[in-house]
């Protein structure tokens, strides 16, 4: 009779330890762009269990980004690839877990004049997040183009909200701008248009069909090591999420309006656009090297001096 007391003690204690399992929290750092939407997703639909909630925090610069991965608050981010390239060569312990965002950038204007980079000599143009992909192939189809930024172009960096206002108000001409804002630029002013695809004008260079790698996940590695499977399931459940994202575009789009603040209306018109490929890291090891090396030859410090080695590249 004792041993079936203590038996069942012993169940009740493990199925209560069991239902009060120490939740696990994934803090994260992302910005109001495409890779933050399987996220939404992920939380809307509880993909990592009961135990395991996910938090996040919006940054809206690359400063801040940086900040985030130096403090102790932070576990997975929303990165640039040139930030995460930047901040592994200068030794801060970071991984790509996956590139999810290609493509997506394209060169606005509201001169009906401008056919060709080098059209922009003695322009004002204005870039979102500076040292990010779009400003760095911004820069470097302008030198392609002969001319020399910062000398021959006028580069002024500003937030997108903010350049996206000017823009659709008619206040500026030129501008670099990623989804949803393009899309909201062309819904507001009917004078602009996409003078540029950076993804057409990135076949162009590199004379095949690559797409331009923009940006991804990652975290530190640290984190990656002392959760190995945490890790692995976030991974496969963030592809789900986006692909999810991709085939409910008007769903996705609610969610950005009611956790983000992103306009419904044209979060859902830009999807389609927002170059959402999931692509392992590792798998994307040829993208995301020639990408890099393409930057080295521009400017190395775009990168931190170097092509990162395979080691920052996280592997199923």
């Amino acid at each position: 009779m004792k041993k079936i007391v203590f038996a069942a003690a012993a169940l009740f204690i493990a199925l209560n330890c069991a239902a009060f399992a120490k939740e696990q929290v994934i803090r994260i750092g992302m910005p109001k762009a495409p890779p933050a939407l399987p996220v939404l997703r992920m939380i809307e639909s509880n993909a990592l269990g009961e135990n395991v909630k996910i938090e996040y925090t919006i940054w809206d610069a690359p400063e801040k980004l940086i900040a985030m991965v130096q403090s102790g608050d932070f576990d997975m981010f929303a990165f640039p690839l040139t930030v995460i390239a930047k901040l592994y060569n200068k030794g801060v312990p970071v991984t790509l877990t996956n590139v999810d965002t290609w493509g997506v950038s394209y060169f606005l204007t509201t001169d009906p004049a401008l056919k060709n980079w080098s059209d922009l000599k003695g322009k004002t143009v204005y870039v979102p997040l500076q040292s990010s992909p779009p400003d760095v192939i911004t820069q470097f189809f302008m030198k392609k183009a002969g001319l020399t930024p910062k000398k021959d172009v006028t580069i002024i960096y500003s937030s997108r909200p903010e350049i996206a206002q000017m823009m659709a108000a008619g206040k500026i001409q030129y501008a670099t701008m990623i989804e949803p804002q393009v899309t909201a630029i062309l819904m507001q002013n009917k004078n602009a248009r996409v003078a540029f695809s950076f993804e057409e004008e990135w076949k162009k260079v590199t004379d095949d069909n690559t797409i331009i790698p923009n940006a991804g996940f990652g975290a530190k590695s640290k984190f990656i090591k002392d959760n190995a499977a945490l890790v692995a399931r976030f991974e496969a459940e963030y592809e789900k999420a986006l692909n999810w994202v991709l085939q409910n575009p008007d769903k996705a789009a609610a969610l950005a309006d009611s956790k983000l603040g992103m306009k419904a209306q044209v979060v859902q018109r830009a999807i389609p656009r927002m170059g959402l490929i999931y692509k392992n890291a590792y798998d994307a090891k040829a993208d995301l090297q020639q990408f890099w090396q393409l930057l080295v030859d521009f400017d190395p410090a775009t990168i931190g001096g170097k092509v990162p080695d395979e080691k920052i590249l996280y592997k199923k």
